[in-house]
């Protein structure tokens, strides 16, 4: 009987394979197999191929990490681990509160999305978390993993679609005898960020050990910490450049937030208008205050006093702030631009509380036929938490009781004295914004491995999963509670006792609670798949046997998502009637694909001069999907072994990506959709002065605005007034398939199976092609309007060039509005690097050394809008807009180096992680420095003796205690939460017992 069963339960030591890889294998497991098991050909599958190898030996490159990887960080979840290693750029986790995946945590391969990195349990589909189809990997607790691989490049001909940038596979523990406990608790050096972890597996054999079966059960909990609780977080940055600030790095920076304040103001426009104030008003409004006429910079956005005066908000220059008569927090206020501190209440690290289970039986029917059912579970809460509710763009009849004298004036001074009256204010009566996500996750596999036809083997399962999720929120407001009070003649007095705008804490509690609302969307996620798969010996070869791999795959993807009504609401302008999460409207929709696949393993020579041995790797896969039709994909792959202890490999793969359920058929709504840079620059290339109109190409883009709607009359003196568009994005139901062409090639060298006088060590060095085409993308406004009249992408300066087709401007006026953000296949990315390990053991002294180090070395990361727009370099960037949120650090290296002592009973690990310096992606003059990470961990086992079987762990990370480093661009509180770490220094404590 061909054994496929790998076992654990007791101590791993860290070992090099002849395939280059470095795993965990049972510590004396070889003296505890049974004779006549030991003496059986275990053939393993490794992840990125259908075929059993004896020897692990892969053409594609595999890091494989140890469970004990996961035992050496104080987290009880696995991103928190995975994401050290350099092949990961972190992405959604514990510490992504906004921008968010709910309190999903995701993986993401080589920075090219978390919906082209493909998650697998024990080489089987992990269930999608949301319509995107990716998996939050929340759900799989650290104790429970045996290993995890890591396949660099693309592999879907062997698992379909997904496996764009690579292949995570959790190896989960297979089986289990006896019974063991395990506790886990950490915090930081600051005593708070509490994190904390209870399990107990259970596990026997039955029927004379023809069955086994065992279970999983733990508890995690993860506390809240806000921004507030840390000083790099607590006031949010603005970047003005080198010594221009007053804060910062080279002074580089001002304490800035939103300009949507708490004592509330009013907009107008500087230009020409039926909202645009006089400049004699104005003038005249500050000398009543003691300014003389000319000497206040004439500004468009002004506050509140509590007094009834007003106030400038500032526009970055020293002593745009004028008037200003509430209290001033004696860092945050300064004279450049006042501004409301949304920091404090937001979550740095989101609470998190979940229970897990999972149970696994295997019977052997028969000396060739084994049955399985697994089972997984996790039922846990993420809670977001976000500033109060900001109102911006708000609608006042001028004729408002509670409008102050001085507005008043400058109301009256406009062309039109009865135009509405554009207003905001940050609501904080109302509390934070609060969402509590809720997940109840679950996954069941029943299957059978049978030994047919000599020597093939046959696997067949069937799988099934859902997620179902509740999304509580508070701290929500209705925009047509608020005008219901602001247009009525009394200014809601017999409403609620009246709804004042005007100035900090005006509105009384009374009509805070007639405008606030909560709101509870739900989720409904599931897949079902069904696999059966044949793999074998088709005929023998002069140089072996060729094998070869068949099989039939399924999958049905179903997701629905049933707002709150009050979430799918819209005033009859088109603004949403929710202020405070997003607007969002139903969803419901499937896609399910058939997949066939063949793959074969061809030995062209072995053991001849010149070659050990040189083996060819064939795959191809046709998917027919429901939706987005049919796809191929493929693989070549060339493993040489000139000698014993040397390997050459190189692959070619051809992958695919189908959109998905949620790309597909996400309604299409309204949105806003931001068109500055985070510099405040004007980029509607029609304003007058713009370096469009300026340029060589002037009058033609001038024609162009003309054409699109701009008013002869304003277009000499045009300019762009919001930073905010009117416009619509969501799913597109005519999407194909991303495609991508991957390509590796690599060398990996051991010292054979005996130790030299440099112990045993192996190394391995790989380059990677990674590119993406057509891949799926709500291209962004900024990129639409500058493509539009971008001379590459338009030469012609057509008005019916397909960017300049994705918006539309209003007839009379000419402002840009309804920019059609919606799914595209437009985009590429194309990214190339070097992967290097470096791994050795070697006897010192009375115990063993052991060291691993990994290297990544980003050598390109190109991405482009769409066919014909420009390609952009990001290497070396960090929080490029318009291209990444989370996950948008990229680094040209990064590595992790581990040294490893061990001795009896005694494990000491010292680990360095390495994130070197990058550009801001938007001010390139200025470099995020790098950041240098040291943790420790030892552990010890007690035998023999009463506690025989204990094992106490202690280990500190970030040891130096460093914080994050502050950049212009940053991703959330003034740095990259996911790549640099937050807490500060941290120590943890971990005790198992087994018996």
């Amino acid at each position: 009987m061909v054994s496929r069963r790998r076992g654990f339960g007791t101590r791993c030591l860290l070992v090099v394979t002849s395939g280059g890889l470095l795993v965990a294998v049972p510590a004396g497991a070889q003296d505890r197999e049974p004779e006549e098991e030991a003496a059986t050909l275990e053939r393993v599958s490794v992840t990125g191929s259908r075929i059993a190898r004896p020897d692990f030996e892969s053409a594609s490159p595999i890091v494989t990490v140890p469970a004990e990887a996961f035992d050496e960080t104080g987290s009880p979840t696995v991103e928190a681990a995975l994401n050290k290693f350099p092949q990961f750029v972190p992405s959604a986790d514990g510490t992504s509160n906004n921008p968010s995946a709910n309190g999903r945590a995701q993986l993401d391969l080589r920075g090219l999305g978390s919906e082209a990195t493909l998650v697998l349990i024990d080489g089987r589909r992990l269930v999608p978390a949301s319509g995107t189809g990716v998996p939050d990997v929340n759900i799989i607790p650290p104790s429970l993993i045996e290993s995890v691989e890591i396949v660099t490049g693309g592999a879907s001909a062997v698992y379909g679609s997904d496996a764009v940038a690579g292949v995570v596979n959790f190896k989960l523990k297979p089986y289990y005898e006896g019974i063991e406990f395990g506790g886990f608790y950490g915090q930081t050096g600051e005593g708070d960020s509490d994190r904390w972890d209870v399990n107990v597996t259970a596990g026997t054999q039955f029927a004379g050990g023809r069955g086994s079966v065992y279970g999983f059960v733990s508890r995690s909990e993860r506390d809240l910490l806000t921004y507030g609780e840390r000083d790099f977080a607590r006031y949010p940055l603005f970047y003005l450049g080198p010594g221009a600030g007053i804060t910062g790095p080279q002074n580089g920076f001002v304490p800035a937030g939103s300009g949507t304040i708490e004592e509330g103001g009013a907009f107008f426009f500087t230009g020409p208008g039926q909202n645009s104030m006089s400049q004699a008003a104005f003038d005249s409004v500050f000398a009543s205050y003691g300014f003389p006429p000319g000497s206040v910079l004439f500004q468009s956005a002004l506050g509140f006093n509590a007094d009834g005066t007003l106030f400038t908000q500032g526009t970055f220059a020293p002593g745009s702030v004028v008037n200003f008569r509430g209290e001033r927090d004696p860092f945050f206020y300064n004279s450049f631009r006042y501004t409301y501190n949304f920091a404090p209440p937001n979550a740095l690290q989101l609470p998190l509380e979940r229970t897990s289970f999972f149970g696994r039986g295997t019977f052997d029917v028969s000396p060739t036929t084994r049955v399985f059912a697994e089972a997984l579970y996790a039922d846990y809460s993420v809670t977001q938490q976000l500033a109060p509710t900001p109102a911006f763009q708000e609608v006042m009849p001028a004729t408002n009781p509670y409008i102050p004298a001085d507005l008043k004036t400058l109301l009256d001074s406009r062309p039109n004295p009865g135009a509405p009256l554009f207003w905001y204010k940050r609501l904080s009566e109302a509390g934070p914004r609060v969402a509590e996500n809720r997940y109840d996750t679950y996954q069941a596999t029943v299957g059978l491995e049978s030994d047919v036809f000599d020597f093939w083997a046959l696997d067949a399962y069937v799988q099934y999963g859902a997620s179902d999720q509740k999304f509580v929120q508070s701290g929500n407001v209705l925009r047509s509670k608020m005008e219901e009070l602001t247009f009525a003649p009394d200014g809601g007095v017999s409403v609620c006792g009246g709804f004042d705008a005007f100035g900090l804490g005006s509105i009384s509690q009374e009509c805070m609670d007639y405008i606030t609302v909560g709101g509870s969307n739900t989720v409904d996620v599931s897949q079902l798949t069904a696999e059966v798969s044949m793999e074998g010996p088709v005929m023998s070869l002069p140089a072996g046997d060729l094998r070869m791999a068949f099989g039939v795959f399924y999958k049905r993807d179903e997701y629905s998502y049933a707002a709150d009504p009050i979430a799918s609401e819209f005033l009859p302008d088109g603004r949403s009637d929710i202020l405070g999460f997003n607007a969002s409207d139903d969803v419901d929709g499937d896609e399910s694909n058939t997949d066939v696949y063949v793959e074969a393993l061809v030995p062209l020579l072995s053991d001849v001069p010149g070659a050990k041995s040189l083996e060819l790797g064939l795959g191809f896969r046709y998917a027919d999907y429901q939706a987005a039709g049919g796809a191929d994909s493929y693989k070549a792959e060339l493993l040489y072994r000139p000698v014993e202890s040397l390997r050459l490999r190189g692959s070619y793969q051809q992958a695919i990506r189908a959109p998905s359920v949620f790309e597909l058929f996400q309604p299409q709504l309204p949105a806003n959709l931001f068109n500055t840079t985070s510099a405040g620059d004007i980029t509607d290339p029609c304003t007058a002065g713009s370096p469009e109109r300026t340029g060589p190409d002037a009058e033609a883009v001038e024609a162009l605005c003309l054409a699109q709607g701009v008013p002869a009359d304003v277009l000499p003196d045009f300019v762009y007034r919001n930073d905010v568009i009117q416009g619509f994005a969501g799913g597109n139901p005519d999407l194909e398939p991303e495609d991508a062409d991957t390509l590796t090639l690599g060398a990996a060298w051991t010292s054979g199976s005996s130790a030299d006088a440099f112990g045993r060590w192996q190394a391995s060095v790989d380059w990677y092609r990674i590119e993406v085409k057509d891949a799926i993308q709500q291209v962004s406004a900024d990129e639409v309007i500058d493509l539009c009249f971008d001379p590459q992408t338009n030469p012609t300066y057509s008005p019916d060039n397909q960017w300049c087709q994705y918006f539309d401007r209003i007839d009379g006026i000419g402002e840009i509005v309804d920019v059609y953000g919606i799914n595209r296949n437009v985009a590429g990315t194309k990214t190339t690097g070097v992967d290097f390990q470096l791994d050795w053991q070697r006897d010192l002294g009375p115990g063993t050394a052991g060291l691993n180090w990994l290297v990544s070395w980003l050598d390109s990361y190109e991405r482009s809008a769409g066919a014909g727009a420009p390609t952009v370099e990001y290497v070396n960037t960090i929080g490029a807009v318009g291209a990444f949120g989370v996950g948008g650090s990229l680094p040209e290296w990064k590595w992790t180096l581990a040294a490893s002592y061990a001795w009896r009973g005694l494990d000491v690990t010292a680990r360095w992680r390495y994130v070197d310096a990058m550009d801001d992606g938007e001010f390139a003059d200025f470099e995020v420095p790098s950041r240098d990470y040291v943790d420790l961990y030892a552990s010890y086992t007690l035998s023999p003796g009463i506690l025989d079987g204990l094992t106490i762990g202690a280990g500190v990370e970030n040891l130096s205690d460093e914080d994050p480093p502050i950049f212009p661009s940053y991703v959330q509180a003034n740095t990259d939460t996911s790549q640099y770490d937050v807490f500060g220094r941290r120590y943890f404590l971990r005790l198992n017992y087994g018996f």
